[in-house]
């Protein structure tokens, strides 16, 4: 299943037992993300860091482990999609997410229920893909 990643749940990647990483390396899920999601791990690093307990080198390890398991996909491959997705997002912090969701023409995964306000892109949130697709 191809799914658009955003940020709450990449953030979880980071926690030592984080069942969401797991997900995020189930072998059944394709997943991708806009490459600006790296800059924002990079801006909120202190934050990540002191919330997950782990060093700058543990930080560096689990980034590149994350690029493993979802392509980072640069804003010129949705670029197309930000004006219809600027009209659908209910958050414009997540407008990437839904342009990127929109030229893929799949969900996005995230448990930001504030996404739901819409009925364009589908939106699944961890508990709703463990249920639904038995991950």
């Amino acid at each position: 299943m191809l799914l658009v990643v955003d940020m709450n749940i990449l953030f979880s990647f980071f926690r030592r037992s984080s069942f969401t990483r797991e997900l995020l390396t189930n072998p059944n899920l394709k997943l991708c993300s806009p490459a600006y999601a790296l800059d924002e791990l990079n801006k909120h690093l202190d934050e990540l860091m002191s919330k997950a307990k782990i060093s700058i080198g543990t930080f560096e390890l689990y980034k590149t482990l994350l690029s493993w398991f979802v392509e980072f996909v640069p804003l010129s491959g949705y670029r197309d999609f930000r004006n219809e997705a600027e009209s659908i997002c209910p958050d414009p912090d997540d407008t990437q997410y839904f342009a990127l969701a929109l030229k893929l023409s799949c969900p996005i995964w995230s448990n930001d229920k504030r996404l739901k306000e819409q009925s364009s892109v589908k939106v699944f949130t961890t508990a709703e893909l463990i249920k639904e697709f038995g991950l």
